[in-house]
């Protein structure tokens, strides 16, 4: 202490640690004099030694329990009753409580009269007024009275009871199946079996159409709904028409013609239908009714699933009737809520090039190349829209870029593609850029590639009368698709054919009959498979049956081992009936599957003949068009030779020749390319190819009069 003491005053740092250690120093200090001062008011204690510090100390190392001194506390203070004084409570004002007197009275045996007790009350006053309301209040009508009622002795009486038919029963028991259990196969069958109820024929007929329809099997529903339409009631007719435009098919456009009129005479409004009126503006656009057409697509909401392709048929019937403008602006907005929805749909592409034809009609062939590009590779229209777009830029004169696209056509990438036409756009181009070599050139491969098809497409059709023979030909094509040539007709002829849309949509019908028979089939398999796996659940039941009768009985288990006998034999019963019910059905259904084959086979000869009449018209324009293209072939070989005289008469004259620059029609930036050709062309680049040849010919002010067009 002394020490710390000292070094403080010397002025040396101790730091923090040291003078926290200098402050309990000087704390034990002062709790050791204090100590001091109390041990010497007392006795000294022989056991009792003192440090130097004045800090007392027992030495209890080597000392006995009882050695050890009692620890001196004082006496505890003890109060007494006596000195504890009365509690004071008074406020300094004394107040005498007095116990009130009680006086005990006797009851009065009765109170007659409270005026004869003590004083009359005094009388009331009128009752105070707190809410004034203005007005008269109204009169409440008066209650009827009501009567006593009077009852009757009870006479009970036996009423027979009607019980449901075998008939009604199997109804019943194929609506489950069919509305709970979802099993439409077995509820085909049972309605099926009820057709020849004359009493539940319409319903049977109808459940069968609907079940059918939830099968996906379109055929079987329209047949069994066009049956309802010619029903006895008038409510089933409504229902029958109300149920088959709701649920028309696709491109179903036969029906519209069946059940327009029964709607009309049964004068019956439809609500969401918008398939059906698709097919109804079809129909009506196919026979020239623009005002019905109109209609039906009119009908069609803004919130409808196809109300895309309604406005795309309206643009179409707008054109048809003339209003050019209207069907564009129309049509472009069909493009765009397409490619917001749908880019990648097949729908796309025929949009665009529908709007790029409506576009070249205008005169607008900018718009029209633009559009023509949007054209999705591998749509059957695809390379017609490439030949449009051709066209598109001579009469833009782009010759550079239409002779570029065509001669990409005629590379090996397109060596059996069927486009004629595209020699003679090619052939156009180099004459009105006065590239005369070139064209001339065009001309003879043309001739030469295309003059043998025409002989074999002219034999073919001279052989070939009936509708049948050329989807037959196409048929069997398929199956040999890798053949040069079949039947006479050229491979890649025969290709171009079968992408044309009139052929594709009765082919699409055609398979869908093939569908709904697969279907059938596959149906009368499953309930095959149902009977086996229901007499293989007898087995098993039997034999676990078998197995407890041989055990032996324990009487500790003996409950447990009849609620297992119990189960088994309600599982065996359970198996029996469906086994019973699956074979029956199975029978049933066989008799409606041998019906409707029969019937889809008629169908699918009915939409061959409908191939076939496409296919058919088809060939003859495709013939007829590469006949007038021949022949256009020999006029621009004239066009040619003619152009070229002109050409070097006025270059022996000494007329000046500059290459000059035409107008370029450009979908985007960097796609033109000018085609040097080394055996390869890339696919994405195909509609962007330039001709590197210039235009040579002479200034227009100075071409005689005699000149050929071709100059121009």
């Amino acid at each position: 202490m002394n020490l710390f003491i000292e070094k403080l005053q010397t002025g040396r740092q101790v730091g923090i640690r040291g003078l926290a250690l200098i402050a309990c120093l000087i704390s034990i200090n002062l709790k050791a004099a204090d100590l001091n001062t109390e041990i010497q008011g007392r006795e000294p204690d022989a056991k009792l030694k003192i440090k130097k510090s004045l800090v007392p100390q027992y030495d209890l190392a080597k000392k006995k329990s009882k050695d050890i001194p009692k620890l001196d506390i004082g006496q505890e203070k003890q109060l007494r009753a006596g000195a504890i004084e009365a509690a004071n409570l008074s406020s300094g004002t004394e107040k005498t409580f007095k116990e009130p007197a009680v006086v005990r009275k006797t009851s009065p045996s009765a109170i007659a009269n409270l005026k004869t007790i003590g004083k009359a009350l005094p009388p009331v006053s009128a009752a105070k007024k707190l809410v004034t309301i203005g007005g008269q209040a109204p009169a409440l009508p008066k209650v009827a009275e009501v009567s006593n009622p009077s009852f009757k002795e009870a006479n009970p009486q036996l009423v027979k009871i009607e019980e449901m038919t075998p008939s009604q029963m199997k109804l019943l028991q194929a609506l489950i199946f069919s509305d709970i259990k979802k099993d439409y196969p077995m509820a085909l069958a049972l309605f099926a079996e009820l057709l020849e109820d004359p009493v539940m024929k319409s319903e049977a007929t109808y459940q069968v159409a609907i079940t059918s329809r939830n099968l996906g099997l379109y055929s079987e529903y329209k047949f069994r709904m066009l049956q309802l339409l010619n029903d006895k009631k008038t409510d089933w007719q409504k229902q029958a028409a109300v149920d088959l435009a709701a649920h028309a098919g696709e491109g179903d456009v036969e029906l519209v013609g069946v059940l327009d009129p029964k709607l009309e005479a049964l004068k019956v409004e439809l609500e969401k239908a918008d398939t059906y009126q698709i097919n109804r503006a079809k129909y009506y656009l196919e026979k020239g009714n623009l005002t019905k057409a109109f209609a039906a697509v009119d009908e069609i909401v803004m919130d409808s699933p196809v109300y895309t392709d309604g406005l795309f048929l309206k643009s179409l019937i707008l054109y048809r009737g003339g209003n050019l403008k209207e069907a564009i602006s129309l049509q472009q907005t069909v493009l765009k809520d397409v490619m917001d929805k749908r880019p990648d749909s097949e729908f796309k592409s025929i949009v665009a090039i529908t709007l790029a034809r409506l576009f070249f009609q205008a005169g607008q062939y900018k718009e029209a190349y633009e559009h023509y590009l949007k054209v999705e590779k591998n749509h059957p229209e695809w390379l017609q829209s490439m030949i449009e777009q051709a066209w598109a830029q001579v009469l833009s004169s782009d010759y550079e870029g239409a002779t570029g696209n065509m001669f990409s056509l005629h590379t090996d990438f397109f060596k059996k593609a069927f486009a004629p036409e595209s020699y003679v756009v090619r052939t156009v181009g180099y004459l009105n850029l006065c590239q005369y070599g070139d064209g001339a050139k065009v001309v003879y491969d043309f001739k030469r590639k295309y003059t043998p098809v025409l002989a074999q497409l002219k034999d073919y059709q001279s052989k070939q009368k009936e509708n049948i023979s050329y989807y037959d030909t196409i048929k069997s094509w398929a199956r040999n698709s890798d053949l040069k040539t079949f039947d006479g007709l050229p491979r890649e002829f025969i290709f171009a054919l079968t992408r044309h849309p009139s052929f594709i949509l009765q082919q699409k019908m055609i398979n869908s009959i093939e569908d709904q028979g697969t279907k059938l089939n596959k149906m009368s398999i499953d309930l095959i498979k149902s009977e086996r796996i229901a007499l293989a659940a007898q087995s098993d039941a039997k034999q676990k049956i078998t197995e407890l009768s041989k055990k032996k009985r324990d009487p500790a288990s003996k409950e447990l081992e009849q609620e297992a006998m119990n189960f088994q034999e309600k599982r065996l019963m359970a198996f029996k009936i469906q086994h019973y019910v699956a074979q029956k059905a199975r029978n049933s259904l066989k008799d409606l599957r041998n019906v409707a084959t029969i019937r889809l086979d008629k169908e699918k000869a009915h939409f061959r003949d409908l191939a076939g009449k496409a296919l058919k018209t088809r060939f003859s324009q495709m013939y007829t068009k590469l006949n007038a293209t021949l022949d256009q072939g020999d006029v621009l070989k004239y066009e040619l030779y003619s152009g070229a005289g002109e050409h070097l008469r006025y270059q022996l004259a000494g007329g000046d020749v500059k290459d000059k620059e035409h107008a370029e029609l450009k979908a985007e930036a960097g796609k033109d390319l000018n085609w040097d050709f080394r055996g390869e062309i890339w696919e994405d680049e195909i509609g962007h190819y330039r001709s590197s040849l210039k235009n040579v010919c002479a200034p227009e002010d100075r071409v005689s009069s005699n000149s050929s067009p071709a100059g121009r």
